[in-house]
């Protein structure tokens, strides 16, 4: 895959989660408007993940940012730091999308099984149609001192906050420990498939298997 065509990919996939639209309404205000601020930064974000992509996290330079994302030095600083900066920005803008769409879905899956069904195919899906960016910053963000980390331990809070909602009214309440072991299950499932490039159907299958093992964990009995 070129890199025109990755960049147009990456957008693809931020724009099916939700893109602009779910993220504008998080922006403060600013002196240039907050629309115009969230428009800049969202588009730095998105010229950088080919790049991270490509080169790896050492390698990358913030000339190599302000190249892709064709905007000045003054603008990037404005927005960012440095290069970890431009990471974490991204890491969290993917944790929230894809958090946004998990809630979304509750409002339209039917049966607490379905429910479960759908978040995994999401999560497999969103995670290897992005790529090397996902694992990288996985990887990142499960070392402590990352500036990642914290950003991963939020949403497996929240993740885990999401299937007690949706599972619990109807479902006999699990240990958090229960619901922890799963995320991990997942988190440590898709990096082993990005780290040797599954293919379409091993991703199928770890889907089904994880699936499986979610709904027979916290919904024993059903069919």
């Amino acid at each position: 895959m070129d890199e025109l065509t990755e960049r147009g990919a990456i957008r693809a996939v931020f724009e099916d989660l939700g893109g602009y639209g779910a993220l504008a309404p998080q922006q403060g205000s600013g002196s240039e408007g907050p629309l115009v601020g969230h428009l800049q930064r969202t588009n730095i974000q998105l010229a950088a993940i080919s790049v991270f992509a490509r080169k790896g996290l050492e390698q990358v330079t913030v000339n190599d940012l302000l190249e892709a994302a064709q905007v000045s030095r003054r603008t990037f600083y404005k927005y960012f730091a440095n290069k970890m900066d431009v990471l974490e920005g991204i890491y969290q803008t993917s944790v929230q999308l894809l958090l946004a769409r998990f809630r979304q879905m509750q409002q339209v899956a039917g049966s607490p099984q379905a429910w479960l069904r759908a978040m995994v195919g999401l999560f497999f899906d969103y995670h290897l149609a992005v790529g090397p960016i996902i694992r990288l910053m996985q990887e990142e963000a499960l070392r402590a001192d990352s500036p990642l980390a914290a950003h991963r331990q939020r949403a497996h809070q929240e993740m885990l906050r999401l299937v007690v909602e949706r599972l619990e009214p109807e479902l006999t309440p699990r240990d958090p420990l229960v619901y922890q072991a799963l995320i991990w299950a997942l988190e440590a499932a898709s990096l082993d498939l990005l780290g040797r490039s599954a293919s379409r159907e091993q991703i199928e299958q770890a889907k089904a298997v994880l699936g499986d093992l979610l709904i027979a964990s916290l919904c024993p009995g059903s069919t």
